[in-house]
């Protein structure tokens, strides 16, 4: 896969300054350190491209200055090394430090030694000599970032809140948002914090999942509507998201979203970086018991569901049958959408194709990225289960594998797996656990290979991306490498 080059890890990091930062920025002190901050990285942006050249026509320029001193002061000239081919910066200002030095001591002995208008001239030529650097790099430009045009516009406080008093229950008592926030959350959606007061004088907060202008993955229930009317399909006592209501190309809004009501709680960690704080063993008790819990979920609470948005037979197969058919909606998928070549996706698949276990069970709803990092824990308890965007149907050891590395970090993995199977959980296979961790690494670097493409062809300028290349990647390449060993 192509890797992103410096120019645009720089330009990322800039446009975040200026659109994240700057506007959160309040002292004098800051907003200076700010702008100190964004002309270093444009320096180093200009040393990416147009500074290597200048940096050549300028030692080029002092070695014939070098060579005329030489000349008046009757030493022999020095031999230079070949530089024409040198596009490495580093290389090249090593060379124009010691060239600098030269030229610095045959300056000092034409001064003390000779006067005269031609060592006037000489001595003013190195004086500009050594200005004219930063005089051509000030001049260049850095190029312009490529950036796709997109007609529609981002979510706003005043759409959504148009959107809100479209609803039914708002239709002739309008209500006015006193709060519209963008939260940080996962790489595949949008999320926004939104409240308003009620006609009863209370307080009500939704939260929004949206779609991004771009999505890294246009495949299953990471489609938008997809995951939507998954959520609405889980049994109404189940700890999830509850939509209240979905917006289809609302007004000039950049891509669909839907509402819900504002679960309580916070997410206690994130995948690449652990748990904020500890947390109690309920907590990962908890998990078990809900994941248990959504295995145990009958099939045919998904009849509906599965008939519109995935293979109408699936709920009728086997987890082999599922697996089956989940490769050849992938396979369809990668030959559909524009990737970054890549032999690590070319092996993956092969590897799922050919070691496929027959697996005979009836297939179970996965979550897909059920761990620490997609749940909310409130007054020590788990109250909700987010993101549900990887899910589809398949085999339990799917959900089992991926959680199983973390929680063996805060308790004891056979406690979990008892009380995951003491509410409604399967007993695992091994060697379904093993494919299950591949399966899961497939979606996930399928969509940090489109995360990527979308960064490198400026379809994105969003730095969180830049996180899939330097932690979601290499770590989920790893996992599938691991699991697949034998």
């Amino acid at each position: 896969m192509k890797i992103n080059s410096n120019e645009n890890y720089l330009s990322l990091v800039i446009t975040a300054l200026d659109e994240l930062i700057a506007p959160e920025v309040n002292s004098a002190a800051a907003k200076t350190a700010v702008e100190m901050m964004k002309t270093t990285l444009n320096e180093l942006r200009k040393r990416e491209s147009g500074a290597v050249d200048i940096l050549q026509i300028c030692i080029a320029d002092g070695r014939t200055i070098l060579e005329g001193m030489h000349a008046v002061i009757g030493d022999t000239a020095p031999i230079f090394n070949d530089i024409s081919h040198e596009k490495h910066f580093e290389s090249l200002s090593i060379e124009h430090q010691q060239l600098t030095t030269k030229l610095s001591a045959a300056s000092k002995t034409l001064s003390a030694e000779y006067r005269g208008e031609k060592t006037a001239g000489l001595l003013r030529r190195v004086a500009e000599w050594e200005l004219s650097y930063y005089t051509n790099t000030a001049a260049l430009k850095v190029a312009d970032v490529l950036e796709f045009e997109n007609p529609r516009q981002p979510l706003t406080k005043s759409a959504l809140q148009d959107f809100i008093n479209n609803l039914d229950e708002h239709v002739g008592a309008p209500v006015q948002l006193d709060k519209f926030e963008s939260l940080m959350g996962g790489f595949g959606k949008q999320t926004f914090l939104c409240s308003y007061k009620s006609a009863d004088g209370s307080n009500r907060e939704l939260v929004v999942r949206k779609s991004d202008p771009m999505p890294i993955m246009l495949h299953g229930s990471c489609l938008l509507d997809n995951e939507h009317a998954l959520l609405c399909a889980l049994p109404h006592d189940y700890p999830a998201p509850k939509p209240l209501a979905y917006a289809a190309q609302w007004q000039n809004v950049d891509a669909d979203f839907y509402i819900m009501e504002r679960s309580a709680g916070e997410v206690p960690g994130a995948f690449l970086h652990g748990m904020n704080k500890e947390m109690p063993e309920e907590v990962f008790l908890d998990l078990a018991e809900m994941l248990g819990q959504l295995h145990s979920v009958p099939l045919s609470t998904f009849r509906d569901y599965a008939e519109k948005y995935d293979a109408p037979n699936i709920l009728q197969g086997t987890v082999a049958d599922s697996y089956r058919a989940n490769l050849a909606g992938w396979a369809g998928y990668i030959q559909e959408q524009e990737h970054l070549p890549s032999p690590y996706l070319i092996w993956i698949m092969n590897w799922l194709e050919t070691n496929l276990p027959e697996d005979t069970r009836a297939p179970v709803l996965v979550h897909g990225d059920f761990n620490i990092h997609n749940v909310l824990v409130s007054e020590g308890r788990i109250s909700a289960i987010l993101d549900w965007e990887c899910a589809g149907f398949g085999a339990a050891e799917q959900d089992l594998a991926y959680i199983r590395p973390h929680i063996s970090q805060h308790i004891d993995w056979q406690k979990f797996l008892n009380h995951y199977l003491a509410h409604g959980g399967r007993e695992p296979d091994e060697a379904m656990m093993n494919y299950g961790m591949v399966y899961a690494a497939l979606r996930t670097n399928l969509a940090g290979n489109k995360a990527t493409l979308n960064l490198q062809q400026g379809r994105n300028r969003d730095l969180r991306y830049s996180m899939v290349e330097l932690g979601f990647t290499p770590s989920f390449m790893n996992l599938a490498l691991n699991s697949a060993k034998g």
